[in-house]
């Protein structure tokens, strides 16, 4: 997508940076913030990324396994740690012997110092982007990542030109962009939110309350949402004189999440593979079946997730890959 489609949003906002500066202090901002917040959100990964690095990592090794114990790993977009050490749990961990972890945002990089000062591995924070970085690595993996990246063309060209020959590239955790508008996919998530609705609770009388008053109103008691906070902070530093919405901000980080804009439906195979033309796909999956992850799913819709999942089904809301660059001279047979 082009920067340009922001220029809306920074008119009513009220910022004067460019578009690329924009996105890139809302990013940074919103990321410092979500950082202490973002493990609770996300619990619901940790059960479903486990399970697809688990099956990537046995795709691969049935095929390349690694001829050495000595593989170094970037975690592009590192967030808190989550994804690598949730790698680092997986049969590829023992082949992996140097991190260095990648964000934007500072105070994440903290959340993952944190974690990785548990894992017995070596490790380096890199505060910066892909382009900022000067090494190569044997492995890269890149989770919940490529949905908040404008030029998806330049950023795939800059994890390719930090691979070594045969590098192992993993992602995951972003939209489908193939079958979101699948049928079967909208008939499963429609069942399986209207199970949800039948037993929601009552409503209270705060639930009449509009949303942007109710918002209103608890700031002026001072009980301020972590949007609330992002807000304030980009107001004190300059970067827009009038608040954004929690979706008008989602709106520039999660650029290529179906919800949020009618253009940008998610990541499809086909263009990855037209991408990262250099490459061999050793797996493509997919899962979240009922458009949500694994672990919010009652019982029955678990069961019948996981069956999905093990046939390899391919139009679940989410993707995840394993490829290999080509030329396999460097540690693999």
């Amino acid at each position: 997508m082009s920067y340009a489609s922001f220029l809306p949003l920074l008119k009513k906002a009220g910022s004067i940076l460019t578009p690329e500066k924009f996105h890139e202090r809302i990013n940074i901002v919103f990321h410092d913030f979500e950082a202490d917040y973002y493990d609770e959100m996300h619990h619901d990964m940790k059960e479903s990324l486990q399970q697809q690095i688990d099956l990537l990592v046995s795709d691969l090794l049935a095929s390349h396994p690694p001829s050495t114990k000595n593989l170094s790993l970037l975690d592009v977009g590192c967030g808190t740690g989550l994804s690598t050490q949730i790698l680092l749990n997986s049969e590829l961990g023992d082949y992996i012997n140097t991190i260095s972890l990648l964000d934007s945002s500072p105070k994440m990089l903290l959340k993952a110092d944190q974690k990785a000062a548990t894992w017995n591995k070596k490790y380096t924070l890199l505060n910066g982007y892909i382009s900022d970085v000067k090494q190569t690595f044997d492995v890269v993996v890149i989770c919940s990542v490529l949905h908040h990246i404008p030029d998806l063309d330049t950023f795939l060209k800059q994890i390719e030109a930090i691979l070594n020959p045969g590098g192992i590239l993993i992602h995951l955790q972003d939209p489908n962009g193939d079958y979101l508008s699948d049928k079967m996919y909208l008939e499963r998530s429609s069942q399986y939110k209207s199970e949800q609705n039948a037993v929601k609770k009552k409503r209270k009388f705060s639930d009449l309350v509009p949303k942007n008053l109710k918002n209103a109103i608890n700031r002026i008691l001072g009980r301020k949402t972590y949007i609330d906070k992002i807000n304030d902070q980009l107001i004190k530093e300059g970067t827009i004189k009038n608040r954004m919405s929690a979706d008008e901000m989602w709106s520039v980080t999660d650029i290529h999440v179906e919800t949020k804009t009618d253009t940008n439906k998610g990541i499809s195979l086909q263009f990855l593979k037209d991408r990262l033309s250099n490459f061999e796909l050793i797996q493509f999956r997919s899962y979240g079946f009922y458009g949500v992850l694994k672990s919010d799913l009652p019982s029955h819709f678990k069961d019948k997730e996981e069956e999905f999942i093990l046939q390899k089904q391919n139009n679940g809301r989410n993707i995840s890959c394993i490829w290999i660059k080509n030329n396999f001279e460097n540690h693999f047979g």
